[in-house]
């Protein structure tokens, strides 16, 4: 049972990686207009938040399962749920304010979602680092 809550989990934060590269994509794919390339940035919004909470539903279901102390890392994957939501929301209110003027945002959007991108990186990478041993949180 723990494992296969781990192993959802996992197939979760895979699939935010995947809606995360779509969210790169999305402002060269739909480049025709403004109104096509905003309503694919706002409906890539709501599935952010929805792939996002449920990424961190997954995660508490895994930890009740698993009836461990909590830790560090534990403790770095909240401050990186909450690194998100505020990076998502700052780009969400800046491409609202670029589109007002009538204006693209693709070097806004790609900033922010490369930003994202590394920190679900850097996080995947202290918990490998920690479970190999090379380091301890």
């Amino acid at each position: 049972m723990i494992q296969e809550a781990i192993f959802y989990h996992s197939v979760i934060v895979k699939m935010f990686l995947v809606l995360l590269l779509f969210n790169l994509l999305v402002p060269i794919i739909f480049n025709k207009s403004i109104a096509t390339e905003m309503r694919w940035t706002r409906l890539t919004f709501f599935l952010f938040s929805g792939v996002l909470s449920m990424t961190l539903f997954s995660g508490l279901i895994a930890y009740m399962l698993m009836d461990i102390p909590w830790n560090r890392i534990m403790t770095l994957m909240v401050l990186s749920f909450i690194i998100l939501s505020g990076f998502e929301i700052t780009r969400s209110k800046k491409l609202h304010e670029l589109w007002m003027l009538s204006k693209r945002g693709t070097s806004i959007s790609w900033k922010y979602v490369l930003l994202e991108i590394t920190v679900i990186a850097v996080i995947v990478l202290l918990i490998i680092l920690e479970k190999k041993g090379a380091i301890s949180l």
